[in-house]
């Protein structure tokens, strides 16, 4: 009766999670390109925090010149944060273009403050705009990205409005890790309550964050979350616990990202945002949760169906049968996240060996914040 029991667990739980990430999937609305009149359009500043980005800042910034914007309502600078590469020499060559491009140093970083929030303050400083725009250097946005944003948030009259970026996921690793560590962001990712005013519940998205200037200085922007590693979300929770009208949409169509290229980077940025995220608590879940989804979708369906073999009775076989089916939809599951992260299907083979890496991704994530050893670009934070 016991084995029973757990089969049926197992199955109502796998179901509820297929069912919960289904809903969530749907529930995040879509940003829609829009071509709205320039001249209705307020001014825009967009805010660039850039260290050792020499790889991505060009790209980034081809994308923002290419604007539909109008030119003399837009502003694009980039912050550079004390980068030892060439992205302030790439920066440079696109000074003199239709749309201002400017560079500034960051400066000292003050005791008390991360990197990325000090970059942004100083920015931001610079900014005499109606609305501002921070964005991450490793993204890539379609011309009506702007305008689209803008005339979405001025016509709902939002204050912050931030895009979820289509993931490109196109490495070996990146395919191997990423979807299941995106596929639990979204199932924390509430957009219906994030984007309901009466709920506390806020986030936003680092990659992209549309903000009034007046509401961003009104609530002291980042110097208020100065040492939150995951400035984004403390600012979303800061700007909604004000009174703001937040929302989050999803940017499948007009902005993309490459977060990582490589293992080594794609392992120190999963190990820093799976802890700082979720906490010890809830990452030690993770930790346990992932070990055993190693092995037990597989193992114990098979298991279950030996013993029914074996023993031939009606309970052993139902069990077998509601252990298969759980199984079933652990994978259905998954197979929601990586049609939509645009991952071959043929990954999901190698779901035991993602789910044992990512553990070990997570405990280490775990361990360095425990000992205080997190480190980001060549920074404690």
């Amino acid at each position: 009766m016991i084995w029973l029991l757990l089969s049926l667990l197992w199955c109502l739980l796998t179901m509820g999670t297929f069912l919960l990430l289904k809903r969530r999937y749907a529930a995040l609305i879509e940003l829609e390109a829009s071509t709205p009149d320039p001249s209705t359009l307020p001014t825009l500043t967009v805010l660039i925090p850039a260290r050792d980005e020499a790889d991505n800042i060009g790209p980034c910034l081809e994308s923002l010149t290419q604007q539909s914007y109008a030119p003399n309502k837009l502003q694009i600078i980039v912050i550079d944060d004390g980068s030892s590469d060439a992205t302030a020499q790439i920066t440079q060559h696109y000074k003199g273009r239709s749309i201002e491009v400017r560079l500034i140093e960051a400066g000292h970083l003050p005791s008390g403050w991360l990197g990325k929030s000090h970059a942004c303050w100083v920015g931001s400083k610079h900014a005499h705009t109606e609305w501002i725009c921070f964005v991450d250097a490793d993204t890539r946005h379609e011309s009506q990205l702007l305008a689209s944003a803008v005339h979405r948030a001025v016509r709902e009259n939002i204050d912050l409005l931030s895009l979820l970026p289509r993931q490109e996921m196109m490495g070996f690793w990146e395919r191997v890790l990423m979807p299941i560590s995106f596929m639990s962001l979204m199932i924390l990712l509430d957009a219906e309550r994030i984007n309901d005013r009466s709920s506390s519940l806020a986030m936003a998205i680092g990659q992209f964050i549309l903000i009034k200037k007046e509401v961003y200085d009104g609530i002291d922007g980042h110097a208020a979350i100065r040492d939150q590693v995951l400035e984004d979300v403390a600012l979303a929770r800061r700007v909604k616990s004000a009174g703001y009208n937040l929302k989050l949409f999803g940017g499948e169509e007009l902005i993309r990202t490459r977060m990582y290229s490589g293992l080594k980077a794609l392992w120190e940025g999963l190990a820093r945002g799976g802890s700082e995220l979720f906490g010890p608590v809830l990452t030690s879940f993770a930790i346990i949760s992932s070990s055993l989804t190693a092995i037990l979708p597989l193992a114990y369906p098979l298991w279950q169906t030996r013993v029914a073999l074996e023993t031939l009775e009606g309970m052993s076989f139902l069990s077998a049968f509601l252990a298969s089916l759980g199984t079933a939809s652990w994978y259905a599951a998954h197979l929601l996240a990586f049609q939509a992260y645009r991952v071959p299907f043929r990954y999901l083979l190698l779901l035991p060996f993602s789910n044992l890496l990512l553990a070990i991704v997570n405990a280490e994530g775990l361990i360095r914040r425990a000992s205080g050893q997190r480190i980001w670009k060549g920074r404690n934070i």
